[in-house]
């Protein structure tokens, strides 16, 4: 069924309409006065998605701003090849050839009598043409520390951000599931769930949608507010739901899976630029998303998405942490987040930490088997009597709707240095934002509750600095390095470009285990 606008602005409508009847109401009020008197009102505080006190931003002017800084320098990501031959590398497919010569696979396999094009032997001679193709501008348009939800967006109110401004998103609101969310509360869900900063998902919105500044969007604007018009997902939610994707797509291929390339409409194949960061490729793949080759042109030009970013947050670069994760990166002292003598079972090796756009850095743990009456009784999505427990001392920097962020570094804040995301955990017993726990102490009980699961377990994954940290690294860009993934005495793996699929190690003769769904198998039961 197609959507109409008419019921994505009626809540917006109806609720402006509300302030203005009581503005007017109150008006009334005082002009009938009949004598003079001085009415004193009292603003009543208004507080953020974030608990905190909502004062007027410091706006910026409307026009962009004038000297951008000059961003730092990358290493480039990769050298184009020109044509001739080329000598196949451990890990290359003719896809990865291909893209490294702005080539096709199809260009390729016309070149090449090749018995089993998807079998490549390390030292075997490719013939290649010339390079070809279109490439991305160079420009860099945010630093990587503008695209993760970490220490230069801590502060900042979603709230604060679409209170003082009149556009469409003020007063949106949407039915999600049983509960009507507001536009401030989608915001805040979809950035604090795929870790995208809030800034530049209020940026592309105000770019595709105009829901910041204008009350009255169009109605194509209205249904697909960030411009990825897909049948069945309208609506701000779902657009959210896929522009964070595809920034985090863009954002993790880039840095650690080797990702130099983009596909414009059907079949238009574009080379990222090498000199580009991560934060960049991210936005240029989002505005890419059913898009036309010359509207992208636009959006990435100077004149276009920067210059929106601009008039309304300033220069992105001006508060730029670079590195955002250092790459001497050391990770913390972890034990397995569950009791001793307890036997779980590793169920999903690395994975997309939110979504496999993501960085893939989540493993799957499942808690020993339930009673048989308890499946009966709840199905599949059991609450477990057994613990997740602190893998570390911290303190819960947030407990809600299944998550329980453990702060390592004892701030509170979920944005700034190590945090462990334990996702999936019920509502019965959980663990309340703000405790100070020591490593073993119970933070709540495995189910199905938040993201999407079809069976009880524990999502564990790492990040730093709000960027989530993978498992290992496929092919990193240039300075980029991964700390082990260590879970007290085992070791986390994956497969090369399968996800989900992956292994442990620890010293000894019993020392490895790999991730399998079910339980009946030996080698997926870990326990210390």
């Amino acid at each position: 069924m197609t959507l109409s606008p008419r019921r994505f602005r009626h809540c917006a409508h109806r609720s402006l309409l509300a302030l203005l009847l009581a503005a007017l109401s109150v008006a009334g009020a005082a002009c009938s006065l009949s004598s003079p008197q001085v009415i004193y009102v009292t603003a009543t505080p208004e507080y953020d998605e974030g608990g905190h006190l909502v004062v007027p931003p410091t706006m910026t002017p409307d026009e962009p701003t004038p000297t951008p800084l000059q961003p730092t320098p990358d290493t480039p990501r990769y050298t184009q090849a020109a044509g001739g031959m080329h000598a196949v590398r451990p890990g290359e497919t003719l896809g990865t050839i291909a893209a490294l010569y702005g080539v096709t696979v199809d260009d390729l396999l016309a070149l090449n009598d090749l018995s089993d094009p998807n079998r490549l032997e390390v030292g075997q001679l490719i013939s290649v043409p010339a390079g070809g193709g279109m490439s991305t501008p160079a420009v860099k348009l945010i630093p990587d520390s503008e695209l993760v939800y970490g220490p230069t967006a801590s502060s900042f109110s979603i709230t604060g951000a679409v209170k003082f401004r009149q556009g469409f998103l003020r007063a949106y609101s949407e039915q999600v599931g049983e509960e009507t969310w507001s536009g401030v509360k989608i915001v805040d869900f979809v950035a604090r769930s795929y870790s995208v900063n809030p800034r530049l998902l209020l940026a592309l919105l105000e770019y595709r949608g105009e829901w910041l500044s204008t009350p009255y969007p169009t109605d194509e604007q209205v249904l697909y507010p960030l411009g990825i018009v897909k049948e069945g997902r309208e609506g701000l939610l779902k657009q959210l739901l896929d522009a964070a994707d595809a920034l985090n797509y863009g954002y993790y291929g880039w840095k650690y899976r080797g990702t130099i390339a983009m596909t414009l409409g059907e079949d238009q194949r574009v080379l990222f630029d090498p000199m580009l960061n991560a934060g960049t490729v991210a936005v240029q793949t989002m505005l890419g998303l059913t898009t036309s080759p010359a509207q992208w042109q636009r959006d990435v030009h100077p004149s276009g998405f920067f210059e929106t970013y601009l008039s309304l947050f300033g220069d992105p670069f001006t508060h730029a942490i670079e590195p955002l994760v250092p790459p001497d990166l050391v990770q913390p002292a972890l034990t397995l987040p569950f009791a001793q003598g307890e036997e779980w079972v590793y169920t999903g090796g690395p994975h997309g930490a939110y979504n496999s756009g993501s960085a893939w850095g989540a493993i799957d743990l499942a808690p020993p088997e339930p009673p048989e009456e308890l499946v009966q009784a709840q199905g599949a999505c059991y609450i477990s009597p057994h613990w997740a427990t602190a893998a570390a001392p911290g303190v819960i920097a947030r407990s809600s709707d299944g998550y329980v962020i453990l702060d390592l570094d004892g701030d509170g804040d979920e944005h700034t240095g190590w945090t462990l995301v334990y996702l999936h955990l019920d509502d019965s017993e959980r663990i309340a934002a703000g405790t100070r726990v020591q490593t073993g102490d119970r933070l709540g009980h495995p189910s199905c509750q938040g993201g999407i699961s079809n069976g009880t377990h524990l999502h564990l994954s790492r990040r730093y600095n709000g960027e989530w940290i993978p498992v290992s690294c496929e092919d990193c860009a240039p300075g980029v390095t991964v700390p082990p993934f260590v879970l007290g005495e085992w070791t986390v793996y994956g497969f090369p470009n399968q996800e989900y699929q992956g292994y442990m190690t620890r010293p000894g003769d019993d020392g490895y285990r790999q991730a399998e769904q079910f339980r009946d198998n030996d080698l997926n039961k870990i326990m210390w």
